[in-house]
């Protein structure tokens, strides 16, 4: 069960604050919402996620701890590598379903298997993937919006403290 003032991370959406609770009727039926904000965006667009619906519910899920972020990190460079996929549409297809996961991990091996094929291409002589390198800033949008909400810094400094080892 979530609370209104709870921070959490919604799917690919990133870290949103719950606004409210609250019940909306829609032609003859009524139920029951939680209403999300973007939390670092500078925006008021709402979302409404039913409160009966698991598989969306499932989609709010908590903020890791400090330690928890530190862990990943430092863990980052023992993360399994993602083999390649070749087709395009299928690759992606794959970047969205880790984002959308939320599995944090995942998104750093993600970004890791990414950064091997850019390099890969560009010692041949080619150009990386752009929408290759448009999930990557995806996936690094939604890590890096978590690690300043969880260490309360600005967005634009969450690189820069990842690199002093979160301090």
């Amino acid at each position: 069960m979530h609370h209104i003032g709870d921070k959490i991370m919604y799917g690919a959406a990133g870290v949103m604050t719950i606004v409210d609770i609250r019940e909306e009727s829609i032609g003859d039926t009524c139920r029951s919402y939680y209403v999300l904000v973007p939390t670092l965006a500078r925006s008021d667009s709402q979302t409404f996620v039913p409160t009966d619906n698991a598989r969306l519910v499932a989609s709010m899920r908590p903020l890791l701890s400090q330690n928890e972020l530190i862990s990943l990190y430092n863990g980052s460079l023992n993360l399994p590598e993602i083999e390649h996929i070749p087709e395009n549409r299928a690759r992606q297809d794959y970047y969205k379903r880790i984002m959308e996961s939320g599995d944090r991990a995942a998104m750093l091996a993600m970004i890791s298997a990414i950064d091997a094929s850019t390099a890969r291409r560009e010692a041949e002589g080619k150009r990386g993937f752009v929408t290759d390198e448009n999930a990557k800033a995806r996936a690094l949008k939604l890590l890096y919006s978590e690690i300043a909400v969880v260490f309360d810094i600005p967005e634009e400094n969450v690189s820069g403290f990842i690199n002093n080892g979160f301090k």
